[in-house]
């Protein structure tokens, strides 16, 4: 132990060897009073005390001080550990112990961990199984980095098979104490089979051929004649058979798909097993893919034609999707018989300045079956306003939307400006809403009819002194959808802006409310999907999107990942702009069912435009790979000064370490007048002093 002192002058060595001498000299004449020695002796020690506070010094000590570092043992309890022949589940239970004993006879101090998903301290005769379904050899290297300082070296037991976290790598090797590892296992695979992955688009046009892609791999065997079949529905769609080799191969094997049936579509694939393959859960998956319909059929019901009649048909036919029906009432009959409206099932059926007062009787006596053919064909109604239609007749089909006329406290029949409100960006938020920002230059329009939006969306709508007339109503009941225009004057946005830098408005501004209005069958703006319907615990999951409309941005994208309704993940989604489609990946953490949820963001909005859910098998990705991966296991061990050692010769590693200690230089300083007993011992001394000059009468 070393002793130094500072902050301590000249002067109070001085102070301090003088004092005595005072004192003598000052008491010399009772000094050989044996009683008032005593007193003295005190008196002396308080001056000396009270020095050392007026100086103020300071003292250092310092020691040195002789810490054991622990080896830190982490045991891989993964499910792979107890499927090698050699050793055995049994024998590597015992041998790990035996491993553990030698170390403790040694008198080596040590900590012992175990690992598969998570990372565990404990290795008990309760723990002592290998049932993990996944191994993170990741969380052992960070806890190494961690702990490096605090301990001698590292000795990890395991097979190598990570097939969770990040790739064993570490930086700075030079950093780190040795990694001492045994290999467990034998380096010939076990043989498998399996379904990497099947790549198909998540969304595809009705009739359209599509290529679906599996990835087929196999390892542990010779070579072999794999056959590949692909179904739909039970029925076989396609047969391949592919030379494979066993040294972890992959073959992609191609098919052409081209379904015939709208909505969501299932395709399973599966691959043969063979002789001795331990999991064969693997050679099977079901893919799903949502087919869209090629076109969409539409009826234009003309009551009188207008000026809006023209506009309405040109922009139905700019669309290569639609194809239209479209109904004239001229002299008491229609430009097509009106039986071929009844006998057709139409996605959108849009009234355009209808009814009119020369068919109002007609069309009053239809609306019941009306309304029975659009709520089984699920059709979608739009209503555009004209300067004709019989407002009786009129206000009997706005009640299938749950609309009515209010009585209005305006003029109708004036022309006034009018914008486009918030719900613009709640109804279509990734639609082009640049339009928004130009509003302040719509022409005014005439106000046809006043309508109460109950509980519909109001895109549009007039302003006029603090009351507002809706212009532009959507509204959704169940598996309807409708719309209704509230001005004769739509034609006059065409005129206005088809020669301006408002030419787009049109194609901004109407076609998505037509595009949302035939879409009725569920269908959504983006469409996602996961590579397989089931993945193994451990694995990674891919999922791939597209969008319906292309605006020409990417929007910024998460994935959140759920178990029993608790969030477990969230992973950024990235877009392809080669394969358009928006792509991300996360791990399988758990087994069982996962539920995922794509949340898209807008500018400063965001919404959730696609839920999903995946089955995760338990454990089973850790039998895909039974053999030891020794090849980066010693170059981990080689890279850190350290050993590998096969499991048969593993108690060699206990002659190779030793128990290693650590100097510490524990440093500390004593402050005098920061000092508690300093005080106490002055007030002490001085309260003593007090009871012996009282007892001999000196007070």
């Amino acid at each position: 132990m070393n002793f130094e002192y500072s902050n301590i002058s000249y002067l109070f060595w001085i102070s301090l060897i003088i004092s005595p001498i005072v004192i003598y000299f000052g008491y010399k004449d009772i000094i050989h009073f044996k009683k008032l020695r005593l007193l003295l002796l005190i008196r002396v020690f308080s001056i000396a005390f009270l020095l050392f506070l007026i100086f103020d010094p300071r003292f250092n000590f310092s020691f040195s001080n002789i810490k054991k570092l622990p080896w830190n043992i982490y045991i891989d309890k993964s499910l792979s550990m107890a499927y090698h022949t050699k050793p055995s589940s049994v024998t590597l239970s015992s041998g790990i112990d035996q491993i553990i004993s030698t170390i403790n006879e040694k008198k080596i101090q040590n900590k012992i961990y175990s690992f598969g998903s998570e990372l565990d301290t404990s290795w008990t005769a309760i723990d002592k199984k290998f049932l993990d379904g996944s191994t993170n050899l990741g969380l052992v290297l960070d806890h190494i980095a961690s702990d490096n300082r605090n301990a001698a070296g590292s000795i990890i037991i395991t097979d190598g098979q990570a097939n969770l976290g990040k790739e064993l790598k570490i930086k700075n090797f030079d950093e780190y104490k040795p990694i001492h590892i045994i290999g467990v296992g034998n380096t010939v695979p076990f043989i498998d089979v399996a379904i990497k992955a099947v790549e198909v688009p998540p969304v595809i046009i009705k009739g359209e051929n599509a290529e679906l892609v599996v990835s087929i791999t196999y390892s542990g065997g010779s070579n072999k004649k794999l056959n590949v079949t692909l179904y739909s529905d039970e029925k076989l769609m396609g047969s391949k058979v592919i030379s494979a080799s066993g040294n972890n191969s992959i073959n992609n094997v191609r098919f052409m798909i081209n379904p015939d049936q709208t909505g969501k579509t299932e395709y399973k694939v599966q691959v043969n097993s063979i002789a001795d393959e331990v999991n064969i859960q693997n050679n099977k998956q079901i893919v799903s893919i949502h087919v869209l319909k090629n076109k969409y059929q539409v009826a234009i019901i003309t009551g009188a034609p207008n000026f809006n009649t023209q506009f309405l048909k040109k922009n139905i036919i700019q669309n290569s999707k639609i194809e239209y029906d479209h109904f004239i009432y001229r002299q008491n009959d229609y430009s097509i018989p009106l039986k071929k409206f009844w006998d057709t099932k139409y996605d959108l059926i849009i009234f355009d300045n209808h009814p009119v007062d020369k068919n109002a009787k007609e069309w009053k006596s239809y609306l019941r079956v009306f309304a029975k053919k659009i709520l089984s064909q699920k059709s979608s109604l739009a209503i555009f306003a004209g300067h004709d239609i019989n407002k009786d007749i009129f206000e009997s089909y706005l009640k299938l939307m749950e609309l009515n006329y209010k009585k209005s406290v305006i003029n109708l029949g004036s022309e006034h400006k009018w914008e486009i409100t918030e719900n613009w960006e709640t109804i279509f938020p990734f639609a082009n809403s640049s339009l928004i920002y130009k509003q302040n230059n719509f022409p005014p329009l005439y106000i046809g009819i006043d309508i109460e939006p109950n509980n519909s969306n109001v895109l549009a709508n007039f302003s006029i002194s603090e009351v507002e007339v809706p212009l532009l109503i959507l509204s959704e009941k169940g598996p309807l959808r409708f719309s209704v225009w509230a001005s004769p004057d739509l034609n006059k946005l065409f005129y206005q802006f088809q020669n301006d830098n408002y030419s787009d408005f049109i194609k901004d501004f109407f076609n998505p409310v037509i595009t949302w209005l035939m879409r009725t069958n569920n269908e959504k703006n983006f469409y996602f999907r996961s590579e397989k319907n089931s993945y193994q615990q451990g694995e990674q999951i891919s999922i791939v999107g597209k969008p319906i409309i292309q605006t020409g941005k990417h929007n910024e994208g998460y994935i959140h990942v759920y178990s029993n309704d608790s969030l477990i993940n969230t992973k950024q989604l990235f877009f392809n702009s080669h394969a358009g489609n928006y792509e991300g990946k996360f791990w399988a953490s758990k087994s069982g069912r996962l539920d995922y949820e794509i949340e898209i963001f807008d500018q400063e909005n965001s919404r959730i435009v696609s839920t999903g859910e995946i089955q995760v098998q338990e454990s089973q990705i850790e039998l895909n790979k039974v053999f030891l991966n020794e090849l980066p296991l010693r170059k981990l061990a080689k890279n850190t000064n350290g050993t590998f050692n096969y499991w048969d010769n593993r108690l060699i590693l206990a002659n190779i370490i030793n128990q290693e200690t650590e100097k510490k230089i524990v440093n500390s300083k004593i402050i005098l007048k920061d000092n508690k007993l300093v005080f106490i011992t002055i007030v002490l001394l001085l309260s003593v002093e007090w009871l012996i000059r009282r007892r001999l009468g000196l007070l």
